[in-house]
């Protein structure tokens, strides 16, 4: 009696076992792919002649330059440790589904000591083409003033150095600043940070401000306070404006600082 019932129970579990959900003819489902990553290769360095300190740490940003001062204008963000150096070889993963096409893309890179003084830093966008073999090189400077990085948003910072009127512009990538007083001076970078423009004083319009380049180029920047877009992100300005360098017009968003 006792093999009848084995068989039976062997049968019983048998049934209970439950199968795939499977149907003829159709293949098993396909895991899913893994997330595709890509990296950027580079060397960064300095001239002076001086060793990082212990502990000294690499970051590097990979940047959407034609949404710059929005947060999806970062794409990519890494530190890097034990170094050995200078140069400071590093590999910078990123996700290329975060690029937009005929992007502008560039990157950021800044030396840092164990307790986060700034010593060595980018001064300008370095520019990039992604999807290329060859490495990135470029040359940080001696970071000047209070070593200590700043905080808070770009705007933040504009608004601690005593800036009235910030504004930006994409396509290309460009920004202003105004400062303070009667006749305040105006500082710009034009064309993704390569080329820069300073009015040491402005003279005041009904809409705006105008004046002169050392070199006497003609700046006008005209102000309207109405709501504007970047047309990059889904930030709201509350006021458009229009800067004039020469005969280069840009257009773009902005808001004053000290209201």
């Amino acid at each position: 009696m006792i093999r009848p019932l084995l068989a039976v129970a062997c049968l019983s579990l048998a049934a209970c076992t439950p199968r795939p959900d499977t149907h003829p003819g159709q293949p098993a489902p396909a895991p899913d792919a893994p997330r595709q990553t890509a990296t950027v290769e580079g060397r960064a360095t300095y001239l002076e002649r001086i060793a990082a300190p212990p502990g000294a740490r690499l970051s590097v940003q990979l940047v959407d330059a034609q949404l710059a001062d929005t947060p999806a204008a970062v794409i990519a963000s890494q530190e890097f440790t034990d170094l050995s150096g200078p140069p400071y070889a590093f590999s910078l993963t990123y996700d290329p589904a975060k690029l937009r096409p005929n992007g502008q893309y560039g990157l950021h890179a800044g030396l840092r000591d164990a307790q986060g003084k700034l010593w060595f830093v980018t001064d300008t966008r370095v520019p990039v083409t992604l999807g290329t073999s060859s490495p990135v090189e470029f040359r940080m400077v001696r970071a000047g003033g209070d070593p200590v990085p700043p905080t808070g948003s770009p705007w933040d910072q504009a608004k601690a150095r005593g800036i009235v009127f910030r504004g930006i512009g994409t396509e290309p990538g460009w920004l202003v600043e105004v400062g303070a007083g009667p006749n305040p001076p105006l500082h710009a970078e034009l064309d993704y940070g390569e080329r820069k423009v300073d009015v040491a004083r402005l003279d005041r319009m009904p809409e705006g401000y105008r004046g002169k380049t050392a070199d006497q180029t003609a700046v006008s920047l005209t102000t309207r306070r109405e709501p504007c877009s970047d047309g990059m992100s889904d930030t709201e300005y509350p006021v458009s404006m229009t800067l004039v360098v020469g005969e280069q017009t840009y257009r773009g968003c902005g808001r004053f600082l000290n209201e």
